[in-house]
């Protein structure tokens, strides 16, 4: 068996079927040609670009392709003369056993275009990735997905939208995919874990055993246990700044509608609404207040003629899903916290028309009490009142200075 024909990657449901018994000794040579070890030291080789490897590497068995680098057979054309030699002595001091053991002690596979298990949306994209790592199971290539991306530095309103749509489409059966970053993407996908609805699929960048950000750690291992963990990086490798567009050509490759929570005018968000209109994807903004500056993004995407997506309902008729109008259901939200809520608990509360207009003026975000003063154009003594009235019912918190929705 070769690097293209890796097994499931559930371990232990394999396991309880008799397909791959559980190892606790050092893999042998079949499991590390299963986990794809030759890939993975492709991979690793100095300079080894997806542009470089799809040229090294194209269809073949990775373990023939790695013979040809370590005997110095590889054609100059491929890397030019410079590396070949480099990869040439890279290769012969390479650990191989050692790359098995740190994939198999990551539960981790490699594969490749000639792999039946390599995502077929990535192996037939316009700038494919050659080779893959991955975490838990294979992505379902007929699910519908959508990537959900935005900024990292995003409002309580952008993070609760992005939780609302994770959780409702995950809910729906679709895949919801995104890239593990602070702020939306990280919102996305805990909604969508949270649902306990279709798999999800995150793609980093950085290598699977190097965590980035540190605080989404749970947010790793969390989806590698219910869904996919992809990256085109070598293990080990650091997140450097190339490979976040690099990562982004990815997440619009393996979507059909890529759906923007809130962005700027420029930064990664708006890279991979570049990518998406490459690949003629559907792109979707989620409208923003004016006075919003992570919503200035989204709100040209508007402008310029992009659908808005208010519900998961709005997501699921691009999908070709629902019909407008049809489900008339009321959508679920979530708190920061995770915690699965009807959108109208609030509704339930007996609230005053002051109270009531504090809240709409916060769905811009946090903003001091001076600011929500002159927005409200309410007395002071009165509005502290209905402040603290709001916040005695969880709907208010305070961050310093400033005043949020909860």
């Amino acid at each position: 068996m070769d690097d293209s024909t890796a097994p499931t990657t559930d371990r232990r449901a394999n396991a309880e079927r008799g397909d791959q018994p559980e190892r606790d000794v050092r893999p042998d040579r079949s499991v590390r040609t299963e986990r794809g070890v030759h890939a993975a030291a492709l991979a690793s080789l100095p300079r080894a670009t997806p542009w470089r490897l799809e040229r090294l590497l194209g269809k073949q068995d990775p373990a023939k392709v790695w013979k040809k680098v370590e005997t110095g057979g590889m054609p100059k054309w491929v890397a030019g003369e410079d590396l070949h030699d480099i990869w040439r002595d890279d290769a012969r001091g390479a650990d191989l056993a050692a790359v098995a053991e740190q994939l198999e002690s990551l539960d981790a596979w490699v594969t490749t275009k000639a792999s039946s298990q390599h995502p077929r949306a990535i192996r037939d994209d316009l700038d494919p990735a050659p080779i893959l790592f991955r975490r838990g199971r294979v992505p379902d290539p007929t699910a519908p997905a959508v990537a959900i991306v935005g900024t990292r530095r995003c409002t309580p309103t952008g993070r609760s939208v992005a939780m609302e749509l994770g959780s409702g489409l995950a809910s729906a059966g679709v895949t919801v995919v995104s890239g593990l970053a602070l702020g939306i993407d990280g919102a996305a996908h805990r909604g969508a874990l949270a649902a306990d609805g279709a798999p999800v699929v995150a793609v980093v960048g950085s290598g699977l055993d190097v965590v980035y950000p540190r605080g989404n750690r749970d947010l790793w291992e969390a989806v590698s246990a219910a869904g996919t963990l992809l990256s085109e990086a070598p293990l080990g490798a650091e997140p450097e700044g190339w490979r976040f567009p690099a990562r982004n050509r990815l997440l619009t490759a393996l979507a059909d509608v890529v759906v923007v929570v809130e962005s700027k005018r420029a930064g990664g968000s708006m890279h991979t609404v570049e990518e998406a209109i490459r690949r003629e994807v559907t792109v979707m903004a989620v409208p923003g207040s004016v006075r919003n500056p992570a919503a200035e993004g989204t709100n040209l995407l508007l402008s310029e003629g992009c659908a808005p997506a208010c519900c998961t309902d709005d997501v699921l008729v691009a999908l070709g899903l629902a019909t407008a109008g049809a489900t008339g259901s009321i959508r679920p939200s979530l708190d920061l916290s995770g915690r699965v809520q009807s959108e109208n608990a609030i509704g339930r509360i007996e609230l005053d028309p002051l109270q009531k207009k504090l809240l709409e003026l916060l769905d811009d975000g946090p903003v001091s009490l001076d600011t929500l003063v002159l927005r409200a154009g309410a007395p002071v003594p009165e509005l502290l009142v209905a402040a603290e009235a709001l916040e005695r019912l969880g709907l208010l918190a305070r961050d310093g200075a400033r005043v949020l929705r909860a």
